[in-house]
């Protein structure tokens, strides 16, 4: 026999479930209205930001605005694909990297096929490396992206770039340094984001099969580059100092050879403040 009090608890999570169900479908039905409306400025391009493992955050708020600086008038994304959370579960995990990258893959391809004159772009740090080359793997041909710019990488110097190369009318950027205190530390007891314990990208540079193509550029770090913020930290390089004093090149189209930055952030730049 039921008791008042068990039937009551009974009505009570009844209630809550429904009161959950309901929010869930509030939350998908603003999701599927947000995901149907396109971003004006994707109709001066689009570049996709990724973050590293776990999607703390970094970058997210320096990319955009360190491009915006510079006069970069496309859309930029937050591409998240963490599942976790947890850096060192989606480092080890890395089906959700892949995934993620050929899910990437084909939102890169349904862009460009409705904006076929307009640019694509990545950059990515960290394990988030991994998941833009999948990417840019996945993108369905005549369809190419435009540049990827790799900051922090953790994907091996090894990896075999030429299936991404042949997607791709641009060039693949990799800053990297030996002094990068994640890469030297938890990416060598955990392995790189493609399942290998060599260098990671990040380190060394990219190494393995089309790095000899003339369409890899490593780029190691620099005096100048530490005079943008570029220490050697981990995340240095998604900062928005340094995206508008080095990254924004790869990213935005100049006139004559002039790079297009608002006037009113002249000073600043010139000093080298944020």
């Amino acid at each position: 026999m039921f008791t008042d009090s068990t039937r009551a608890t009974a009505a009570l999570g009844h209630s809550r479930f429904v009161h959950t169900l309901c929010l869930v479908a509030i939350v998908a039905g603003f999701a599927a209205v947000a995901g149907g409306c396109s971003d004006p400025k994707e109709e001066f391009g689009r570049t996709w930001y990724i973050d590293g493992a776990g999607n703390w955050g970094f970058g997210a708020i320096g990319v955009p605005a360190g491009l915006e600086d510079r006069g970069y008038q496309g859309a930029v994304s937050n591409h998240r694909w963490s599942l976790t959370l947890n850096p060192a579960l989606d480092q080890t995990l890395r089906f959700i990297a892949r995934g993620s990258g050929e899910s990437l893959g084909r939102d890169i391809t349904r862009y460009l096929r409705t904006h076929p004159k307009r640019d694509a772009n990545i950059i990515a740090l960290s394990a988030g490396t991994g998941v833009g080359i999948w990417a840019i793997e996945n993108v369905k041909p005549p369809h190419k992206v435009n540049n990827y710019i790799m900051v922090g990488s953790s994907l091996s110097s090894r990896y075999d770039v030429t299936k991404a190369l042949k997607n791709m009318k641009g060039k693949i950027y990799v800053y990297h340094t030996t002094s990068d205190p994640v890469l030297q530390g938890p990416v060598r007891t955990l392995g790189t984001i493609d399942g290998s314990f060599d260098d990671s990208a990040g380190l060394v540079g990219l190494r393995g099969p089309g790095s000899d193509s003339g369409r890899v550029v490593n780029i190691g770090r620099t005096r100048q580059h530490a005079s943008l913020g570029w220490t050697g930290g981990h995340a240095d390089c998604v900062t928005r100092r340094f995206v508008r004093g080095e990254l924004y090149k790869h990213i935005v189209k100049t006139n004559r050879g002039s790079r297009q930055v608002h006037h009113h952030l002249e000073p600043r730049l010139a000093a080298g403040t944020e």
